[in-house]
């Protein structure tokens, strides 16, 4: 199987869309098409045998087009994109000027003004003339998309759009022709519907463009050029492992392992923090991120395609790609919705036509209906706000790649927690250092950690892990100066041994003390050994460092009446450390990643939090899955959502995202289906004449991507929000 996105050319609704994924999810050798109205993109899992050619010829199938979305047809979509923005510009601006000549004089004769100019534009013949090219030109895309609807056995906007316009136009041509009734004549509706329906669809382009601006930002971060050491190269050109000088000022233009320097540098972008964060030697630093104050010379880690941003991208528009669970509801509605408007439409012709006996009074009630009831802003109403609400989650250091984890969010009950890189920063601290008895027993001859560290057991202990790559090593801080080694030799998987002034030395693990026929006190500590060959000295204790806001974070999860839970191989005493401090539920202990995986299957509406590769399973298993950038790629690739950070409160943040999310999206649907259920009945009663129904349609598919566009402009703070006053409502309906 394969996965291939198309951008789909002339869908205007949600029955297009549902034309264009019935007829991909028909063939047998696609497994799943998903179509995008507001991205206007399909996402299609297929069999490697099916080309693309063959996918696109089933789009055209339908009466679409398709292009393949790849970086080789980028430059064709983006000519596509202009011409589509060109071709709408320029239909409005020309349905307008020959429009608005008729509607002058139209409302020129509602006031009363009977001037010549009037006079001469309600000639039969010069409104014939103006309207033509308005319906026949202008609107030549409603009749085609209408012809292949109905060949789909559909029936989308441009059917109701094409019939509406068309009873309207050719009702006033009949007038005009064979009835001579020149003041009866009503070619300005079907000239202000196009004009307000092209209109609408110009405003609904350029308001989904803004919709994109978080993907287009990130993009824009990119820096163009690379200083190398001995020149400037193109980004494009700069491979793995190459050396490059990044500047103060500068935006780190690849991530890249720092080798010399130190700097503090903005990673706003990724994380949506504001404190500048200090890098130096063996750190890595992101793309897109700003140098702030110190040249430092780094090691490429990943190309342009594997960099941070290319992967922030890839997973936001496979995030705004994807369909959640509750559109679901609007591609049944707007399945039977155009169907169902055409019948009252009918009904409403009948029936106004028997009441009043005047067929002109009945053609127009009828078209109301058609016009007012079109679909745009029900197929609208979940995309876009799909689409803000991936963006609002990068601003805020969340990368989402699955649409559906917004709406389960909902569901969660209990959060489980990895131990290691998840709720501990990965790293050791030392927490005491303890001398040994000749008969290995544990003394306490110091009176704090101070005076420990100040020891020489201490300073012999220092001056061999000085010399050693392990986490734990690394985490002896000793002030001073160190022994000079000889004979030094590193004993792989246990430890080190060296020669200081003569007397040998050992340093490293119980297995290494094992070997050397010592016996070790029994602690479930984790630990490192100092030793001569005769006896024991001294044993260094190490515990896994917190991150920062592990206990808020915890605290905030609890007061949502979430469940926290923390799944560790660590054994027992470790776990119950970790729970003591951070007040966590209920701890599971001594798990392999399967155990994890079971643990998480077993529990209904879960979330798993996790780095490792060891995390992997559990992060596919569970109802969301939330993975900390800090961690394995396989973790990332498992979870549903990123946290670029690896900050724990962010997950907090995800919550609040994904219920305000939601909450517009129950807004949308709310606004889509409002239009309706009011505008129907009054252009059924005469109340709502067809220009004004073609203008509460273009407002509607307005209003609900404006709604969606609020979203990128919210402050997210981790605090329960007041619902807007339809939600209670919307809550039960759907």
């Amino acid at each position: 199987m394969r996965s291939q996105s198309f951008v789909i050319t002339g869908m205007t609704c949600a029955n297009c869309v549902n034309t264009v994924s019935k007829t991909l999810n028909q063939s047998d050798k696609i497994m799943e098409a998903t179509v995008n109205l507001a991205t206007e993109k399909a996402k299609i899992v297929a069999d490697d045998n099916i080309s693309d050619q063959e996918i696109i010829n089933l789009v055209e199938k339908a009466g679409y087009g398709a292009i393949v979305n790849d970086k080789a047809h980028q430059e064709k979509i983006a000519r596509q994109a202009a011409k589509k923005a060109r071709n709408l510009a320029l239909s409005f601006w020309i349905a307008l000027i020959l429009t608005l000549p008729l509607v002058v004089a139209m409302f020129a004769d509602i006031f009363g003004v009977h001037a010549n100019w009037v006079m001469f534009l309600h000639e039969p013949i010069v409104q014939l003339i103006l309207a033509t090219p308005v319906q026949f030109v202008i609107g030549w895309c409603f009749y085609v998309g209408a012809y292949h609807a109905l060949r789909n056995k559909s029936a989308n906007m441009d059917v109701l759009v094409a019939l509406g316009t068309s009873v309207a136009y050719f009702s006033s041509l009949i007038l005009a022709v064979f009835m001579s009734q020149a003041n009866a004549l009503n070619f300005e509706s079907s000239m202000v519907i196009i004009t307000l329906v092209v209109m609408g669809k110009l405003l609904e382009h350029n308001a989904k463009e803004k919709t994109t601006q978080a993907i287009t930002g990130l993009m824009s971060s990119r820096a163009n050029f690379v200083h190398t050491e001995s020149t400037d190269l193109a980004i494009e050109e700069v491979q793995v492992g190459q050396v490059i000088r990044i500047l103060p000022g500068e935006k780190v233009p690849l991530d890249a392992m720092i080798l010399s320097g130190k700097a503090s540098f903005d990673e706003s972008i990724l994380t949506g923090e504001a404190l500048p964060v200090v890098k130096m030697d063996d750190e890595v630093i992101f793309e897109g991120t700003i140098n702030l104050d110190g040249e430092v010379k780094a090691v490429v880690v990943h190309d342009l395609n594997d960099s941070t941003i290319s992967r922030m991208v890839e997973m936001m528009s496979e995030a705004q790609g994807s369909k959640p669970n509750i559109q679901k509801l609007a591609d049944k509605i707007s399945g039977i919705f155009v169907p169902v408007v055409l019948v009252i439409a009918l009904i409403t012709f009948i029936a106004t036509w028997a009441v009043s006996g005047i067929l002109l009074t009945a053609i127009m009630h009828s078209v109301a209906v058609l016009v007012i009831a079109c679909p745009c802003a029900l197929g609208l109403a979940t995309p876009t706000a799909i689409i803000s609400g991936t963006g609002l989650a990068a601003k805020n250091g969340l990368l989402i790649k699955n649409a559906n984890a917004l709406e389960l969010a909902g569901l969660v009950k209990t959060v489980f927690f990895d131990k290691t890189g998840t709720i501990t920063t990965g790293e050791f601290e030392l927490t005491d250092f303890k001398l040994l008895t000749e008969s290995e027993k544990v003394t306490d001859s110091f009176n704090s950690i101070e005076e420990k560290m100040a020891s020489d057991e201490f300073k012999l202990l220092a001056s061999l892990e000085a010399h050693s790559n392990h986490p734990l090593a690394k985490s002896l801080k000793f002030q001073g100066d160190l022994y000079e080694l000889t004979d030094l030799s590193e004993l792989a998987g246990r430890g080190l041994s060296a020669k200081i002034n003569g007397q040998e030395y050992f340093a490293g693990n119980d297995k290494l003390m094992t070997d050397l026929n010592l016996s070790v006190p029994e602690t479930d500590d984790t630990v490192i050994y100092l030793a001569n060959k005769e006896k024991l000295l001294a044993m260094a204790v190490f515990s896994s460092s917190l991150k920062d806001d592990a206990l808020k974070t915890i605290q905030t999860l609890q007061k949502r009446g979430l469940k926290t839970v923390m799944l560790t191989g660590d054994n027992q005493n470790s776990a119950a450390k970790i729970q003591k401090l951070v007040h966590l539920d209920e701890v599971k202990s001594g798990l392999r990643p399967e155990e994890k995986a079971e643990i998480v299957q077993n529990s209904p509406n879960s979330m798993m939090v996790g780095d490792g590769i060891n995390d992997a399973i559990a992060l596919a298993s569970a109802t969301v899955g939330l993975a900390m950038a800090t961690g394995s790629d396989i973790a990332m690739e498992a979870g549903d959502v990123t946290v670029t950070s690896g900050q724990l409160h962010k997950i907090s943040t995800f919550f609040e995202v994904a219920k305000k999310t939601i909450s517009k999206i129950k807004q949308n649907y709310f606004w889509a289906f409002v239009y309706n259920v009011i505008g129907i009945p009054l252009a059924a009663f005469g109340l709502l004449n067809p220009m004004l129904a073609a203008a509460a349609m273009s407002l509607s598919s307005v209003s609900v991507i404006l709604n969606s566009l609020l979203l990128t402009k919210t402050k997210i703070k981790n605090v329960d929000y007041s619902t807007f006053f339809c939600l209670e409502f919307t809550d039960r309906i759907f």
